[in-house]
């Protein structure tokens, strides 16, 4: 019997036989650490298998989001089954004393059977140890039933986060502002820039490992932008105006030499964009929210 048959059976034998909850001390599981990084994309996507948005993993893909987001492989575990096998997964995110359930997924064939749940428990006693300070998540608005189970686990609805897209549009035939530069000469420029309470996601930490395909482009007024192909897209990573060039123009005149660099192709942005975060200044340049939209949730720890 494998390492995760015997946690199995340890787990049932003391529910039947000796009456015991059921708690997430007793979640069958192995750190990410001890295993490859294509056995924790493989139990991911069994774990997002029939989820409302289609997940799929590469390997490359994987390792861009564990070193962009701060992913700990240490703090994030598979969720294996009474064969020993993977049946989930979590991924577990730091920054501090923040901490962020980043992925979380539950094969078909074991959901209903509580691992969801004693998953997230397992979440907070672990930032608990760690000392953090709050756990946060992502959820999609649609998916109600998992923002119940966050909701007893003591999770509070903290605001939307929305996404963008751009058709793809003729050359504005302005002079072009968007000047290429190294990715690491904007991080400074972001970091002062952004608002301190950006998503995860956008947030300028996670750039600073930025590699080709990401590009990097500012303006002589010192706009900067991060983008990146994204299939036949371009994927629109990071912009900001320094706070006494704004409502100049300065902007706008960016925002269009960027797309101007791509002439003919369109752009997007993933809903990790709070809501109220420079809506009409992409709206009055060409963008227009898209249909999904996920809730951010948090909880002190």
């Amino acid at each position: 019997m494998g390492k995760g048959g015997l946690l199995w059976h340890v787990w049932r034998k003391s529910l039947l036989e000796d009456g015991l909850a059921v708690t997430h001390q007793d979640l069958p599981r192995t750190t990410l650490d001890t295993v490859t990084i294509a056995q924790v994309m493989v139990a991911l996507e069994r774990g997002y298998e029939g989820y409302a948005v289609p997940v799929r993993f590469t390997v490359e893909a994987l390792l861009r989001r564990i070193r962009s987001e701060h992913i700990d492989l240490t703090q994030s575990y598979l969720f294996l089954d009474e064969a020993g096998e993977a049946c989930g997964g979590m991924l577990i995110a730091r920054r501090g004393r923040n901490a962020r359930i980043a992925a979380l997924g539950v094969a078909p064939r074991t959901r209903g059977s509580g691992i969801g749940r004693r998953a997230v428990e397992l979440a907070l006693a672990d930032a608990r140890t760690r000392g953090d300070r709050c756990v946060i998540l992502e959820v999609l608005s649609a998916n109600t039933g998992a923002q119940r189970l966050y909701q007893r686990c003591g999770f509070v609805e903290r605001r939307t986060l929305v996404g963008y897209e751009r058709p793809a549009q003729p050359s504005s035939d302005l002079p072009n502002a968007a000047i290429e530069c190294k990715p690491q000469r904007v991080l400074g420029d972001l970091l002062s820039f952004y608002p301190q309470d950006v998503s995860w996601q956008i947030a300028p930490e996670g750039f600073a490992g930025s590699v080709p395909p990401v590009q990097a482009f500012r303006s002589a007024a010192g706009a900067v932008a991060l983008v990146e192909p994204a299939g036949a897209a371009m994927r629109l990573l990071a912009f900001a105006v320094p706070p006494g060039q704004r409502r100049q123009g300065n902007g706008r005149r960016f925002m269009l030499s960027l797309a101007d660099r791509f002439a003919g192709m369109p752009w997007t942005i993933p809903a990790m964009v709070p809501e109220t975060l420079a809506a009409p200044f992409l709206a009055a340049t060409g963008w227009r929210r898209t249909a999904l939209t996920q809730i951010e949730m948090d909880v002190d720890v």
